[in-house]
């Protein structure tokens, strides 16, 4: 080999390691969100078969069990989120239910809980 190509192959890995840098340390700087665990944890649902109520639904985690107050109270932002980002209840809502999913009941995002939210009225406030 020539010194003209030595030359060129090192500034080439050269190259590569610093875009191998760059990339890795680019990911390490993403961080989880609030909205990110909101997302993967549970989603807000307009059933077809009822327009009086909206379905929370989530999912257990070891981070956010079932009968941990902590957790619940996560849960309980999430919902906040999601009827805020769908401008939903604006005088408050009311939990009708809270109950685990039926062995038969359409859940493809297998959530582990189902809440049923009805939307408070201006009077009702």
């Amino acid at each position: 080999m020539q010194q003209t190509e030595l030359f060129l192959l090192g500034r080439y890995r050269l190259l590569a390691v610093v875009l191998l840098v760059g990339t890795l340390g680019a990911c390490a700087s993403i961080h989880e969100s609030t909205d990110f665990e909101r997302h993967r944890y549970s989603q807000l649902t307009k059933p077809f078969e009822r327009n009086d109520v909206v379905y929370f639904d989530a999912t257990f985690d070891p981070n956010f069990p079932d009968g941990d107050p902590v957790a619940e109270a996560k849960r309980m932002q999430w919902l906040s989120g999601w009827l805020a980002q769908q401008n939903m209840c604006p005088n408050g809502y009311e939990i009708l239910a809270r109950r685990p999913f039926d062995m038969m009941e359409n859940n493809p995002a297998r959530h582990d809980i189902r809440y049923e939210v009805k939307c408070k009225m201006q009077s009702e406030t």
